[in-house]
């Protein structure tokens, strides 16, 4: 694996090993000294003996103007056998007025191709029209894939490329999915992922035993895809390398002209992610893709989360760094955008955090940022997504209908309230519960006495008489009295673990029943 080192310009500029390039492929002779420093020459001028000389500037030398230029200093090509410690081109064996106009028609070839795209950027073109016109400068194909190794652009296909698949529902063009999984496994191409300069993917590696020359598409943290430019047109030349990344750059200025979120959503995991939360189905392929990339399995273990603001009319959605925070603490964490809410997928079998650290590394994060936050259970398999995700959000609804303090639930600690909720479909709850608590509260409110809501706590603190006795500040003796009268009026078996879960449920029922007639 080549790598090449990275340019520092804003705007197109030429090094000597851009014009090195042009002459080796004319079999010109010369010599080069120091030709692979970072583009700095943004046009060329005949030296003649002037005094104020440029840095910017590439200085054509004829025979007989050796003597006064700094050689040192500025970057000159000559015919002659002037040495210097600047990069330069020398002892060049073609008559000077040739090869000065080489070096300008080289320079004007440059231009031209930064007008060009330029044109295409301002004007609104697409990117199918800046990869035809890199094409031709590069004299190559080249293809410009995402993050999901889905082409979203390319110059022409021809014999020799790849052969890519295509998919009917969704209208993509993807890189095969063989060849993803063999990427997963290979040191060398996962270590190109992390460059943020140009590289060679050279003749021994994948696909098909061809170069390529890419660039990573990096905006800052955000890895948007890759350009690749295949050698089945030209030989690939080191001084394209600059030219690649300067091109790379425009790719990017024009994925940021466009609306980056929608872009988002329509080439990363979001649109996937979103049918399979939504529908419980997704496009086989797709998920394959997603997984493959992630590096997950079906059948492994996944927690889903649900984030909104306390506002519940504020989106999280213009909230990255929410986003990012949450990647960050969350390894093994996925996140996505859905209806004013920020949900994540974490692979468990892939995290090193167990299901009870991840409240903890949550809960500063969603406090601080004024948010609220529903976990589901671990599901077993990604295909119980939509499953996982109800269980965020009925724990999501659980904290805004209940008007709970909590501003982090999960199911497991709403799960009974949902089995209250969803068990008076038909009937009334007076008609669900048990009729023995109907007729305590009615002595209750008859006589004066708490038999009610002793027999709750009792039950609450699991038949302990201390716990009872503390929680009802009471003493004891005034507990076994109450016991011992409730169970002259009930004559309940409260030994009937059956009996009891029934009572418990029925207070629950109860309790939710006040509550809405109080509100």
């Amino acid at each position: 694996m080549q790598s090449l080192q990275p340019r520092d310009t804003r705007t197109i500029r030429l090094n000597i090993q851009m014009l090195a390039d042009t002459m080796e492929e004319l079999w010109w002779e010369f010599e080069a000294h120091r030709p692979g420093e970072a583009p700095c020459l943004s046009g060329c001028q005949i030296y003649w003996g002037q005094g104020e000389l440029r840095r910017d500037i590439l200085y054509l030398i004829p025979q007989g103007a050796e003597a006064g230029f700094p050689a040192d200093e500025f970057c000159y090509v000559t015919t002659g056998p002037l040495a210097g410690d600047a990069p330069h081109l020398r002892r060049v064996d073609k008559p000077f007025p040739q090869v000065a106009n080489h070096v300008m028609t080289t320079f004007q070839r440059y231009g031209e191709f930064e007008h060009r795209i330029n044109n295409i950027i301002s004007g609104g073109g697409t990117l199918q029209e800046l990869c035809r016109a890199a094409s031709e400068f590069f004299r190559n194909p080249l293809y410009i894939h995402d993050n999901m190794f889905s082409v979203i652009a390319m110059s022409n296909h021809v014999d020799g490329m790849l052969e890519f698949e295509y998919n009917d529902k969704t209208q993509k063009t993807y890189i095969p999915l063989w060849l993803i999984d063999e990427f997963k496994f290979d040191d060398a191409y996962r270590k190109t992922m992390q460059l943020h300069h140009a590289g060679i993917w050279d003749i021994d590696q994948y696909p098909h035993n061809m170069r390529s020359l890419y660039v990573n598409l990096w905006d800052g943290d955000h890895y948007w895809g890759r350009l690749l430019i295949n050698e089945l047109g030209t030989p690939l030349q080191p001084g394209q390398a600059w030219a690649a990344e300067y091109f790379g750059e425009y790719i990017i200025a024009w994925m940021r002209s466009m609306d980056q979120r929608s872009y988002r959503r329509s080439h990363n995991f979001e649109e996937t992610l979103v049918e399979l939360m939504t529908t419980g189905k997704t496009n086989e392929r797709d998920l394959q893709a997603v997984l493959s990339i992630l590096n997950w399995k079906p059948e492994e273990q996944y927690l889903c989360l649900k984030v909104q603001n306390q506002n519940q009319s504020l989106s999280v959605r213009s909230d990255d760094a929410l986003n990012s925070r949450l990647s960050s603490i969350l390894a093994g964490c996925v996140t996505f955008f859905y209806d004013q809410q920020l949900c994540a997928v974490i692979n468990m079998d892939r995290s090193p955090l167990k299901f009870a650290d991840v409240r903890a590394r949550l809960a500063p994060l969603i406090r601080d940022a004024c948010m609220y936050c529903g976990i589901s259970n671990p599901i077993s398999g990604i295909q119980a997504m939509q499953q996982g995700f109800l269980q965020a959000d009925i724990a999501m609804r659980y904290i805004v209908e209940e008007d709970s303090s909590d501003w982090l639930v999960s199911f497991a600690a709403c799960a009974l309230s949902y089995i209250r909720d969803r068990s008076c479909g038909e009937l009334p709850v007076t008609m669900v519960v048990h009729p023995v608590l109907l007729e305590l509260k009615a002595h209750d409110q008859a006589v004066g006495s708490e038999y009610y809501k002793t027999l709750k706590v009792y039950l609450r603190c699991e038949r302990s008489v201390p716990l009872t006795a503390s929680a009802l500040i009471i003493h004891r003796t005034t507990l076994t009295y109450r016991l011992g009268k409730i169970q002259e009026l009930t004559r309940l078996n409260l030994d009937d673990a059956s009996l009891r879960l029934y009572l418990l449920l029925s207070f629950q029922l109860l309790d939710a029943a006040d509550m809405a007639r109080h509100r």
